[in-house]
């Protein structure tokens, strides 16, 4: 993300219902410490997309993340911990 504030359409269904597939997701490149239950979008670390997560915990350095909507949700369950660098922004607004 070059701008500081960007905006990111959700592709899938891993976080119903509270974000729904084609919603609009106003992200924040600058933000505080990340902590648990802050939703950001990040770097899939094994696929050439961004997609949206919640962070279910810090481990170290690293997040665990997961998505609301755990049947249908490809996150650290499945690819493991993500570094701080994966994280693309925080999720500030749902449009």
């Amino acid at each position: 993300m070059v701008f500081p504030i960007g905006f990111f359409r959700v592709k899938d269904r891993s976080m119903l219902p509270k974000i729904k597939e084609n919603d609009f997701l106003l992200v924040s490149s600058i933000h505080s410490a990340l902590k648990e239950g802050d939703v950001v979008v990040l770097q899939h670390p094994m696929k050439d997309i961004r997609i949206v997560k919640r962070i279910e915990k810090l481990v170290g350095d690293a997040y665990f993340v997961r998505g609301d909507n755990v049947q249908e949700s490809e996150d650290s369950r499945a690819f493991g911990t993500v570094s701080k660098r994966d994280i693309v922004g925080k999720v500030v607004l749902i449009v």
